[in-house]
């Protein structure tokens, strides 16, 4: 899914965790949510998933050192332009 894959690419890009949250069901506009919610380490593997068209809460340790241990080894945030708005 299009959510599946943005999430991915946002915690490779940023290296950092991400939470991909999405809704179930329908809407009063016949679009359908199937779901699907993910949170994702910065190396792009998945650490937890909800199962399908299911309401349900999704849970996961997340860590800080190993974080900043990835993040010292693949400095790839030293390549950042400066930014200002």
């Amino acid at each position: 899914s299009e959510l599946a894959c943005a999430a991915l690419a946002h915690a490779i890009e940023n290296q950092a965790y991400v939470a991909g949250c999405n809704r179930v069901g329908t809407d009063g506009n016949g679009l359908h949510y199937r779901g699907d919610s993910r949170i994702i380490n910065p190396q792009g593997d998945i650490i937890a998933t909800a199962e399908p068209h299911q309401a349900t809460r999704i849970d996961a340790d997340l860590s800080l050192v190993a974080l900043q241990d990835y993040r010292e080894k693949f400095p790839a945030w030293r390549d950042a332009d400066p930014f200002t708005l």
